[in-house]
């Protein structure tokens, strides 16, 4: 039901993994508290996991998901890869032995593996070309580097692996803890957002928009009729490639939006939302680590693309003149540094809900401050 002085509420969900998905559901516990409750729900990655349950998912990630091993596991064609790598490197022989001979065929056996490593590493020494300092190289100079290292890629199972992370114990755990009949029974409108290709679509569940609402919206819409259809969707909303896999819903592959769409807030309007909340990081606050690995560097090239897509939604929102919605911004605080896009402790789920707790009691103080009804001052 609408609320008596913001109206028509949605709440704009956004991704991030733990980064993100403790501090959103901390701040929306608060707003829940005050008497803010959503008419709408847009939400995409973790932001969807948060929304299949307000009422609880702050509970579950103090009791459940406190820990990176309760969320996700390595690929287990991963592991089995690192674990043959692991049992080919050579231990040392010179441990205690029961007799001369076993210690001899000790040796054996690591001459055996030391001649195996170093076989790899000069084959790949002798694959990078030797070019003078005045020729520029070109890419079929090192074709020799990339052949060797995707023949080695087959050779370990690699080169068909479709993804780093295993979410099993996240899935397992959603389906003991979730109520997803209660979300399908809702009087919330859910609007999961996830891709197909280059192209969003939208999964609804829960209380059905309107056609002149369902009209405005430009992406494809998927009734959501069964728990099974509600899961996978999230799933897919949530499935971040190259980490996750895709998930298959009748046939079609989905996945994680990315960096295409961060700041939703068109799906907001189109489904005719008087006051929008929009719970996303801040995507202003990027920094450039240049010293960072492999993984994070990926992630921020990611986040330099989202960062510009986010401004340049935000400026074109903000600058439209028939703007008639109250649209707010709720922004995370600084981050502990256990809390990370694949990382989380004890000590890091604390400090956030402190943190938070008092900051979004602050926010609502100071941005609702003639809003009728709000029961800011609500204790935990």
């Amino acid at each position: 039901m609408p609320h008596p002085d913001l109206g028509r509420v949605c709440y704009i969900l956004g991704g991030g993994g733990p980064a993100e998905g403790l501090p959103q559901i901390t701040q929306i516990n608060q707003f829940k508290k005050a008497g803010i409750e959503p008419d709408i729900i847009v939400c995409k990655s973790v932001g969807t996991l948060n929304a299949l349950d307000l009422d609880n998912a702050l509970t579950a990630w103090k009791e459940k998901f406190y820990s990176p091993w309760a969320i996700y596991n390595l690929n287990p064609e991963i592991e089995a890869a690192i674990d043959k790598a692991l049992r080919a490197v050579p231990k040392s022989p010179f441990h205690k032995h029961d007799t001369w001979h076993d210690l001899w065929r000790d040796f054996e056996t690591q001459y055996h593996n030391i001649k195996q490593i170093l076989s790899l590493v000069f084959r790949i020494i002798n694959s990078i070309p030797s070019l003078p300092g005045d020729i520029n190289s070109s890419p079929k100079n090192f074709s020799p580097v990339l052949e060797t290292l995707v023949k080695e890629l087959q050779n370990s199972g690699l080169d068909k692996v479709k993804n780093i992370l295993d979410p099993t114990p996240l899935v397992n755990t959603l389906k003991e803890i979730l109520n997803l009949k209660k979300v399908l029974e809702g009087d919330t409108s859910l609007l999961i957002l996830a891709c197909s290709g280059i192209e969003e679509h939208i999964f609804a569940a829960g209380k059905k928009l309107s056609a002149e609402a369902l009209s405005r919206i430009k992406m494809p819409i998927h009734e959501i009729i069964t728990e099974e259809q509600l899961f996978s969707a999230a799933m897919a909303s949530s499935a971040l490639r190259p980490y996750f896999a895709p998930v298959n819903i009748d046939g079609t592959y989905y996945y994680d939006t990315g960096t295409q769409t961060p700041f939703p807030v068109q799906v907001a309007i189109d489904a005719g939302c008087d006051t929008i909340f929009a719970f996303i990081k801040d995507y202003r606050a990027f920094h450039l680590d240049l010293g960072a690995n492999i993984l994070d560097a990926f992630m921020e090239e990611n986040d330099k693309l989202t960062r510009k897509i986010y401004i340049n939604t935000y400026k074109e929102i903000f600058s439209r003149k028939d703007i008639r919605e109250k649209i707010y911004l709720v922004l995370p605080q600084t981050l502990h540094p256990d809390l990370q896009l694949w990382w989380n402790t004890h000590e890091a789920t604390e400090y956030t809900i402190k943190n938070e707790t008092e900051a979004t009691r602050k926010w609502l103080k100071e941005n609702l401050p003639a809003q009728a009804g709000l029961n800011i001052d609500a204790k935990d």
